[in-house]
């Protein structure tokens, strides 16, 4: 059993990340395809409706506006103005004082892991406000079939781009029960192949251990260098992203060299390092809740410094939580552990949203406010610049124009 699970975790299993699309245009137009195929599906489209509240958040320009109403049509958002600007086609819903924001990206969960159903976790997830995620690991293709179960409107669920079973070597940190890669290049090759044709929109991979480890050996990892070569090459073969659990110092250099196109998790980095991953455009999703979380101790305050050079050297943060370690639902905690570990609101904010909408290529339908984006929105009490934890409680969520949450009186009546 992996050792951070033995100290005290609570599922029985564990997870890893994401993945930045920065390579052909195979990569691109693979991964919009997929993605695109999940709530824009009639099935999970909402009627037209105009929103009207206080406020919205111009995550781009790091502005907080309004008053303002939005036409919500087909699924998209096809007007904003101040109120009176143009006249509301369909019901207007009156949402008061709350703030809108785009519709939350986690690009780090695990819907088999913490317990309960994968469907129960997926709806969780939603209802938390994080209206897209990304699966980085299963035993099986049981996310696969959620993704497309509620793709097709028959469960409620976030958008999912899952990446099918974790790629790692056998009696490695990805062993679970037997999934594990039992041979070299070749066979690390074939569980790719294996897992595009069950459907798997990225590849994960796991290249270093857990975060004790990283830090008291940072030249060790895992997996060799020709098996991972192998597997990013036959993942970018088939048009997917390849997203790498590495941690120490070491493995990020190997997973640089096989060019992988993010990091799952936060990772120990010197400047060079650091300098390379941002001319490269690979992202890092930090984790920090479920990885670093306990403030005594010196390896995971290590990596809270880490996570705050990289962002400093200009290295792309991507939102992300492990849920799964931490609780479905729970995910807008690691906000504030992005703050206290000096990353400023709004880039928290943006990792989030922009950042994980453009590390995804998906920056012109998802992660901001626009005519044209997809309509997934968030509405929450007071000011998200001020107070980054009211992220954690949304009384307004809209996936896709089909709202999920609301508060009495929020919505309007229909015949």
């Amino acid at each position: 059993m992996p050792k951070r699970l033995e100290r005290g975790h609570r599922t029985r299993l564990d997870p890893r990340p994401q993945a930045l699309c920065r390579s052909p245009r195979t990569l691109k137009l693979g991964l919009i395809a997929s993605l695109m195929l999940a709530p824009s599906a009639p099935a999970s489209q909402g009627s037209d409706v105009v929103l009207r509240a206080a406020h919205w958040l111009d995550v781009a320009a790091a502005q907080l506006r309004g008053p303002v109403i939005l036409q919500v049509s087909g699924g998209k958002i096809t007007k904003i103005g101040a109120p009176g600007d143009f006249a509301p086609s369909g019901p207007v819903a009156d949402l008061g004082g709350v703030t809108l924001l785009p519709g939350l990206i986690d690009a780090h969960v695990h819907m088999q892991l913490g317990g309960g159903l994968p469907r129960d976790n997926a709806r969780a997830t939603l209802r938390a406000g994080f209206t897209t995620v990304v699966d980085l690991g299963a035993t099986s293709d049981v996310v696969l079939r959620l993704r497309d179960r509620i793709a097709s409107g028959a469960l409620e669920g976030p958008r999912i781009l899952g990446a099918g079973r974790w790629v790692g070597k056998q009696g490695g940190i990805c062993e679970f029960g037997g999934i594990g890669v039992p041979g070299g290049p070749e066979a690390y090759r074939a569980r790719v192949r294996e897992d595009v044709a069950a459907g798997a929109d990225l590849i994960k991979l796991c290249v270093s251990t857990w975060l004790a480890d990283a830090f008291s050996r940072p030249e060790e990892y895992e997996i060799s260098e020709a098996a991972l070569a192998a597997a990013v090459d036959e993942a970018h073969r088939a048009g997917r992203l390849a997203v790498a659990h590495a941690i120490s110092l070491g493995s990020v250099r190997a997973a640089l060299r096989a060019r992988v196109d993010g990091l799952a998790h936060a990772a120990y980095l010197d400047a060079a390092t650091a300098r390379e991953l941002r001319d490269r455009g690979v992202f890092m999703t930090p984790t920090l809740v479920s990885l670093a979380g306990d403030p005594r101790d010196p390896a995971a305050k290590a990596l809270r410094t880490a996570v705050a050079a990289a962002r400093d050297a200009g290295v792309r943060l991507v939102f992300g939580t492990d849920s799964g370690v931490l609780p479905h639902g729970e995910n807008g905690r690691e906000f504030a552990a992005l703050v206290d570990a000096g990353i400023p609101t709004i880039e928290a904010i943006r990792s989030a949203t922009i950042n994980a909408a453009g590390a995804y290529r998906l920056g012109d339908q998802l992660g901001q406010i626009k005519v044209g984006y997809r309509a997934d929105l968030i509405g929450i009490d007071g000011d998200p610049l001020s107070d980054v934890r009211s992220l954690m409680r949304p009384s307004f969520v809209m996936v896709d124009g089909r709202v999920v949450v609301s508060t009495p009186g929020m919505l309007p009546k229909r015949d």
